[in-house]
């Protein structure tokens, strides 16, 4: 994988230069990942390197840029119906849950108090952070990720003003089924969980569709267990709110990257937790359409 890196930034991060020691494309892209995986000072990660701390921050924003520039490449929602048709089988061979091709939620990731619009940062746990939303397949590999809001925005909102959101509405994904929790409108193309479950189905379908969105905490957990930048045990990203969306979005075409290379977890790291899961506010907007198309799943389905 770090070979395959070397070679697509080779021509982005080889820089002309008069100095008879530059920077080795190799050399970029471990400080880069040294500071994705452990969230270090650049104090710390220019000592171990045995460079400057500006050369650090230099590299890390190159770095950074470039895993950016590729993301379209490594995070997409398929549309054509063989890689629909392979979503739905990985999701239902979790649960038997059908018609599933993703699993949506939030997540936060902790900064430093911006500048400007201060308190649009403050999430509900009273902490500067951006809201992350994920869909992610049953592989845990992330289709889509949106990194921009502040973190006082509701997911739900998040979801609504989101290109997948789009996709959906305009018809260029037509069959299958996202799920998400309760701070999210019921769609007819986004199912939710049975508020208050009051007959035998559902409470199967309820559980059902728990144990298969379980995919997109995991998700997160992973992917923060492998780059401890944006997970609160690194502490905060202590850059502007811009640069901490480029950095999130770097690391998941990383977590893909990893996925796609089948690289292994670090020991001890079996079940991640997200730490940045605050618990969405319960949707209570009007737009619940999905109505009918959950009924009708809860009869044909979960009705035995």
């Amino acid at each position: 994988m770090i070979l395959e890196l070397c070679g697509m930034f080779q021509n982005r991060l080889a820089r002309p230069t008069k100095r008879s020691h530059a920077f080795h494309v190799s050399l970029q892209l471990m400080v880069a990942l040294r500071f994705y995986a452990t969230g270090s000072f650049q104090m710390v990660n220019a000592d171990v390197h045995r460079i400057s701390r500006a050369s650090v921050s230099t590299i890390t924003r190159d770095v950074t840029q470039c895993l950016k520039n590729v993301c379209n490449r490594y995070i997409s929602m398929p549309t054509d119906p063989a890689s629909l048709q392979a979503l739905k089988q990985g999701f239902y061979d979790i649960s038997n849950f059908p018609n599933v091709i993703g699993a949506v939620d939030g997540t936060h990731v902790r900064i430093k108090s911006p500048p400007v619009d201060e308190h649009l940062y403050v999430n509900r746990k009273n902490y500067h952070s951006l809201n992350v939303m994920g869909v992610c397949d049953s592989n845990l590999k992330f289709l889509n990720i949106v990194a921009k809001w502040p973190g006082s925005t509701h997911d739900a909102f998040a979801l609504r003003n989101s290109r997948l959101c789009e996709m959906f509405e305009d018809g260029d994904i037509s069959d299958g089924w996202l799920l998400g929790d309760s701070g999210y409108p019921l769609r007819p193309w986004l199912l939710t969980l049975v508020i208050n479950p009051t007959t035998r189905q559902d409470q199967r379908y309820n559980a059902c569709h728990m144990r298969t969105r379980c995919a997109v905490e995991r998700s997160f957990g992973v992917l923060k267990s492998r780059f401890r930048c944006i997970d609160t045990t690194a502490g905060t990203l202590l850059y502007s709110p811009v640069r901490c969306c480029d950095i999130i979005v770097a690391v998941v075409v990383l977590h893909n990257m990893c996925i796609n290379n089948r690289i292994p977890l670090p020991p001890g790291n079996d079940n991640p937790r997200d730490q940045g899961n605050i618990g969405g506010q319960q949707y209570v907007g009007n737009q619940n359409d999905g109505a009918v198309i959950r009924t009708r799943l809860l009869n044909n389905r979960f009705n035995n």
